[in-house]
């Protein structure tokens, strides 16, 4: 390939790469000491100049997440020409450039991450990392058709006994009342659950979520997809993290 040729395929990849603000640029000097500091950090190890969809979804949850404490959410930036700045991180993770963008997710303590993995280019959304993060790290992020209070008291929940369960039932019936309109059908499902939960026994979330995920592979319009995602995401917040 021609010198002149070369150098506009460069200044086109710069002018097509997106900025993500708020994501903190790791390099091989500052990655081990910034990752160590945080209970949760994302990494995404992309090309040197990232651009499109998958990198504007990213760019999604630094925005969501900017005032948490816990969580890091990061990149780092490859470059496979010149010095190769970085490439001996991707190698460290076992990642080969053609898998880029790659997630991972660093906790702290925890010697290995864990990939973030899609089973199709469509999954790789901002929600769905969002959930990956909070199921694997414990990290509290809101997730769409969940309530924060509610989600805490689901939290209370699944590591109390009966009597205590009770008592939290009855709290989130109280505080369904508080609520607007848009967020009664949400509230409903967090009480629903409970109950069948106090009936059935936890066997109830699995068994729900295994219905629910049925659905969802079928063909489903947009408002009924939606709202089997949201009742899943406020089903995630009753499991513990080890039936993840």
């Amino acid at each position: 390939m021609f010198p002149s040729i070369v150098v506009f395929l460069f200044a086109i990849g710069i002018a097509a790469a997106e900025d993500c603000k708020g994501c903190v640029s790791l390099d091989s000097y500052s990655f081990d000491k910034v990752v160590a500091k945080f209970k949760a950090a994302v990494v995404k190890f992309d090309v040197a100049f990232p651009y499109g969809e998958k990198h504007e979804q990213y760019a999604q949850i630094a925005a969501a997440t900017k005032d948490s404490h816990d969580l890091l959410v990061a990149e780092v930036r490859v470059k496979d020409y010149g010095n190769k700045d970085n490439s001996e991180l991707a190698a460290r993770y076992k990642i080969k450039s053609e898998a880029f963008p790659v997630i991972l997710l660093f906790l702290q303590g925890k010697a290995e991450p864990i990939p973030f993995i899609t089973e199709k280019d469509t999954d790789f959304t901002a929600d769905n990392i969002k959930r990956f993060i909070r199921m694997k790290s414990g990290v509290y992020l809101g997730l769409p058709g969940c309530v924060e209070q509610l989600d805490r008291l689901a939290e209370d929940f699944k590591t109390s006994g009966e009597k205590e369960r009770k008592e939290i039932l009855n709290k989130a019936k109280i505080f369904e009342e508080t609520l607007p309109d848009a967020q009664r059908a949400a509230a409903k499902v967090y009480v629903k659950t409970m109950e069948r939960m106090l009936e059935r026994g936890d066997v109830f979330v699995q068994t729900e979520q295994t219905r629910i995920e049925g659905i969802l592979k079928g063909k489903l319009s947009n408002e009924k997809k939606r709202t089997m995602e949201e009742k899943r995401n406020i089903l995630h917040s009753f499991l513990h993290r080890d039936e993840l």
